[in-house]
């Protein structure tokens, strides 16, 4: 009977995740015929969904593509190419293409990762009611729902509770050391192939978690050590894994560069974790004024924990559980960045982050994201403090108190948009059109264009000298015009120097798309580029260099 009474509740967790998920991501939309998510990010990802499959049955390295930023290419895996996804979803974008195959990832994204913190938090806390919540917090959290229908890459974070639970069944010697290693390999690989910056500094977090359980924890120590052993062990097997994604890395041509102001302003305003920002429901719209001056965009600033979880979380760990609280704590700290921010002021305050920013590699991840492990503590500290009440009045209390902390990080609708289809980027009418493999800079340009959907709906028929899979290449951030015009800022020069740019990139075509800026088309035809209009675009004929 209590078998049964568990099960119930697992299928409860699974229906209210799923309701959760669907009322917050599609909210009305249809999974044909809109894309659940705002912004060119997502028009990124439905070309990475596409490329795969396309790379493999073509093959090509799937890790370089010369299909964007024409002549030298781009090297994929410094980007969020996300090739654990687009594989799993391989199936369905070869049916059914690859808009459908990013909505349903999308929507499985806050499921996944609240079954998953759902089963550790029912781990740790032996209560479902208390896992319900816990598996809540972290899969609706701030840290989810900020990135959701944006960044499918960081909002895919069920591995990070699946791997936590496994260290915990280890330490309690439930698993051996085989099924540690093998279950860790696999999980992190998986990662990686979801978000290299999520691997970093879930490694990261998991070494200092390590550190502190062993100053904080010594009746554990002996279990730490046979841990210690096991990563020994599976180190090299999981660099073996992630041989083919290293060697891309590394091996291949890569010009990949960040701003390196970005993990200063990409951080974790103070006092966000108690002020709502555009991404939730509740006070969103009210404290408007206040969040509108974090540092960073609404998508990375996801620091709001809210005064009832707040208060849940000091009445959870005020008299024990030293090691949670610290914890926690540390994460939050991590999240701040290397300078403290408050109330949109950088007061100039350091933090250990700086530290972090000096290692190699690390210096490129973005603070503002650790809050995701600082969530998942929260989940935990939740769930406990939830499932340790006795009697049923005190039982009814806290989780009427629980109820509230997660109402008030209720998520306000994400956004979706129309998919942006052209009829002359249909498959098979670019070739018919322009010949095989043109050559092609498409208007708009940049960051705001829909140039990297329409490539993947025309079966990948064209080159682009442009595009947009993230921030462009180091090569072109010196040209001051190209890049105004990659971010849609005007420049009295930018018809010269997009004709300019085509002339050095070779390009054969400028594609004038919907949503084209009339004058950089009209300025490309005072300059006396041949134009036609074919379907609802205007092909403008680059000529030979003066």
């Amino acid at each position: 009977m209590a078998r049964m009474h568990r099960w119930f509740w697992h299928a409860g967790a699974v229906v209210v995740y799923a309701l959760c998920a669907w009322a917050v991501v599609v909210h009305g939309a249809t999974l044909h015929g809109l894309i659940l998510g705002g912004g060119s990010d997502a028009l990124a990802f439905v070309w990475f969904l596409g490329w795969w499959p396309y790379a493999l049955t073509h093959h090509l390295n799937p890790f370089f593509t010369h299909l964007v930023w024409q002549p030298q290419g781009l090297n994929l895996a410094w980007v969020t190419s996300v090739p654990a996804l687009a594989l799993l979803a391989l199936p369905v974008t070869q049916l059914f293409g690859p808009v459908l195959s990013f909505n349903l990832l999308t929507l499985a994204a806050p499921i996944v990762s609240a079954l998953a913190a759902y089963a550790l938090c029912l781990y740790v806390a032996r209560r479902p009611s208390a896992a319900l919540l816990g598996g809540f917090l972290f899969g609706f959290g701030s840290y989810a729902m900020a990135r959701q229908n944006e960044q499918l890459n960081l909002e895919t974070t069920c591995f990070v509770p699946c791997l936590v639970l496994l260290v915990l069944a280890r330490l309690d010697g439930r698993i051996g050391r085989f099924g540690t290693v093998a279950a860790g390999v696999a999980m992190l690989a998986a990662m990686a192939g979801v978000s290299l910056e999520m691997f970093a500094t879930t490694v990261l977090s998991g070494g200092f978690a390590w550190l502190l359980a062993w100053g904080m924890l010594p009746p554990r120590r002996v279990a730490l050590g046979s841990l210690f052993a096991d990563a020994l062990f599976a180190a090299p097997l999981l660099l073996l894994a992630l041989f083919p994604l290293l060697s891309a890395l590394f091996a291949l041509p890569h010009d990949v560069s960040l701003p390196s102001f970005w993990p200063r302003i990409y951080a974790t305003d103070l006092l966000n974790l108690i002020i709502p920002t555009g991404a939730d429901r509740i006070g969103g719209l009210f404290f408007a004024p206040v969040s509108q001056n974090f540092p960073g965009n609404v998508s990375e600033q996801s620091g709001y924990l809210g005064l009832p979880l707040i208060i849940l979380l000091w009445l959870a760990l005020r008299g024990g559980r030293a090691y949670l609280r610290w914890l926690l704590v540390a994460m939050v700290i991590a999240s701040l960045g290397p300078r403290l921010w408050l109330a949109g002021h950088n007061t100039g305050i350091p933090l250990p982050w700086a530290l972090i920013q000096a290692l190699p590699l690390m210096n490129k991840a973005l603070p503002a994201r650790m809050m995701l492990y600082a969530d998942l503590a929260a989940a935990i500290a939740a769930a406990l403090w939830l499932a340790e009440a006795i009697g049923w009045r005190e039982q009814l209390l806290r989780l009427g108190f629980g109820l509230l902390a997660a109402i008030m990080l209720w998520p306000a609708p994400r956004p979706v948009q129309k998919i942006p289809y052209s009829t002359f980027f249909q498959p098979g009418r670019v070739e018919q059109v322009l010949g095989q493999n043109p050559r092609i800079a498409v208007l708009p340009f940049g960051f705001y264009s829909p140039s990297m959907f329409w490539q993947a709906e025309s079966g990948f028929a064209f080159a682009q000298t442009g595009g947009y899979l993230g921030f462009p290449p180091a090569r072109v951030q010196d040209d001051g015009v190209l890049m105004r015009i990659f971010f849609g800022i005007d420049d009295p020069a930018k018809v010269q120097g997009f004709a300019a740019y085509c002339h050095r990139t070779a390009t054969n075509f400028v594609i004038a798309g919907p949503g084209a800026p009339a004058d950089m088309v009209s300025g490309l035809r005072a300059l006396g580029w041949p134009a036609r209009q074919v379907d609802d675009v205007t092909i403008l004929t680059v000529p030979a260099a003066p």
